[in-house]
């Protein structure tokens, strides 16, 4: 009895199931298999794909930004930026933008021969740096506020005006600098003439000075109303440049 109610059950199960499935599907009996990117549906193509590559690199409302496709890119080509800037895991540290830590900058100005408990009016370079630390987004550690990573349009300015405000005494201190000494000798950050020397502009960068950048010194010194004045902000002009992505 019961075989017999299982065969009735399975037939009613069968004419029921063709009755909601109807009539089969006409056109094409091989339909495109997903992914399949010849397909324009939202299972392949341009829309789809599955992790297929766009079909375009142009970026629109239903793409992303502009990009260039891998095999658009020149090997050689990369093979000459790593040459000059450096592998990535390197270039990234070098070539970054991140604001000089406020206690590395009174570090720097030490190193240079700045005096940073010099009182003066107006305020020394040493004042400006200590009046200027929510300026220059040092931590406030009290408040469990970090150190901002980035300049501020008032953060650079207070920059300029301490390096601007330090540099007579940078220029003075510089040939008793040890770490400014070429074979054992005093650096001069001007020469007899006034010019400004290689070796006083590598002091300044920590790096090598090239032509180019004597040549700018230089002609810093001519912009200025007079050679005092010329000088300081040639001095500001550097080391602004060597501690700033700007």
């Amino acid at each position: 009895m019961f075989r017999t109610l299982s065969k009735m059950t399975a037939l009613l199960f069968l004419v029921s199931g063709a009755g909601c499935l109807g009539s089969a599907p006409t056109g094409s009996s091989n339909p495109a298999p997903v992914g399949d990117p010849s397909s324009t549906g939202s299972a392949g193509g341009a829309s789809g794909g599955f992790g297929l590559a766009p079909q375009t690199s142009a970026g629109g409302q239903d793409n992303t930004f502009n990009h260039d496709n891998g095999d658009e890119i020149d090997p050689f080509e990369v093979l000459a930026r790593i040459e000059q800037e450096g592998p990535p895991e390197i270039s990234s540290r070098l070539h970054s933008c991140q604001k000089m830590k406020y206690e590395t900058l009174g570090t720097v100005l030490t190193s240079l021969g700045v005096d940073m408990n010099k009182q003066s009016t107006p305020p020394s370079a040493g004042q400006l740096y200590q009046g200027g630390a929510q300026a220059m987004g040092a931590p406030n550690y009290l408040a469990r506020v970090a150190e901002s990573t980035e300049n501020t349009t008032a953060g650079a300015t207070k920059l300029f005006d301490i390096f601007t405000q330090a540099a007579p005494e940078i220029i003075a201190a510089m040939p008793n600098q040890a770490q400014c000494q070429v074979a054992g000798q005093p650096t001069q950050m001007f020469d007899a003439n006034g010019q400004c020397t290689q070796a006083g502009i590598s002091c300044l960068t920590g790096a090598p000075a090239s032509q180019a950048q004597v040549d700018l010194c230089n002609q810093a010194l001519t912009q200025a109303s007079s050679a005092a004045l010329g000088q300081q902000i040639a001095v500001a002009t550097i080391l602004a440049a060597a501690h700033t992505c700007e």
